[in-house]
């Protein structure tokens, strides 16, 4: 990671059922080419070295075809499959609601909420509610100081704001500049510190640090993540009547898909991070 500082994955149980079906497969291919190679084993040498050889191109023809209908399913399979997704995010959606209604823990939900929706991105997709609150365990702490922080400085530029509204002053003028430039400083650093703190384990400042770095390092992703988070803001600050007929949307299911939709972005992210250099 950037900025010299060290991190460190945070490791997972990945579902291994694909590699023991194809290692399965191929152990019947072997056993195969085996057996053909025996019962020919009394005729000719050369015979025989044909007849295994045709026989391991044809078990591996079968193989390979068997593994291409397996990498393109049916539609109805697609739907099934998009229809158990949609499932997910609407369950994950509702966890986030229930264990935000703290507010403190704010940041905990955010750090689970991408720690499930990481996973699913990568197919990798366990039991919604059973890795949601792990991941809402061990990061609650991390996850907590972090958001208080966010919070602690917002309210900081929140008074300022009512300071520069309420004078006309040189002070308020001055105040207004550092103000922006704030603003600028949390926009950088806050969409990228719960999904480090969902991924890598390191001291809270340095997730901080790199949050900022990250984002000014990897702008594109930065800006589609900001974009994301920020465009419910926008619609409601244009036309508020709008967010009047869909905000039960964000209750139910649009907080889990702006979530899946980030970790699309951060899926290459991710994949740069944790490149070996070489």
């Amino acid at each position: 990671m950037q900025g010299n500082n060290t991190v460190e994955k945070k490791t997972s149980k990945k579902s291994t059922v694909k590699d023991k079906v194809e290692d399965k497969v191929k152990d019947k291919v072997n056993d195969k080419v085996n057996e053909e190679a025996v019962v020919s084993s009394g005729t000719d040498g050369v015979e025989s070295t044909e007849s295994a050889e045709s026989a391991a191109e044809r078990s591996q023809d079968k193989y390979q075809t068997t593994e291409e209908k397996k990498e393109r399913p049916t539609r109805s399979r697609r739907f099934f499959i998009g229809m158990d997704k949609f499932g997910d995010l609407f369950y994950l959606n509702i966890l986030f609601i229930l264990t935000s209604i703290p507010i403190i823990t704010i940041g905990a939900s955010f750090t689970a909420l991408y720690t499930v929706t990481n996973k699913m991105v990568d197919d990798d997709e366990p039991p919604v509610k059973d890795c949601y609150f792990k991941a809402f365990k061990e990061n609650f702490k991390q996850a907590t100081i972090l958001w208080i922080i966010d919070l602690i400085i917002f309210y900081l530029m929140y008074l300022q704001y009512q300071y520069v509204i309420m004078y006309k002053t040189d002070a308020a003028k001055m105040l207004f500049v550092a103000l922006g430039f704030e603003f600028i400083f949390m926009a950088f650093a806050v969409p990228l510190q719960f999904p480090l703190v969902a991924r890598y384990i390191n001291t809270t400042g340095k997730m901080f640090l790199n949050s900022l770095i990250l984002s000014l390092a990897n702008f594109t992703v930065w800006f589609r993540m900001f974009f994301l988070w920020t465009f419910p803001v926008m619609i409601f600050y244009v036309n508020p009547k709008i967010m009047y007929y869909i905000w039960f949307l964000w209750l139910l299911i649009m907080i889990a898909v702006t979530a899946y939709a980030c970790s699309l972005f951060l899926k290459k992210f991710y994949a740069k991070l944790e490149k070996p250099k070489e």
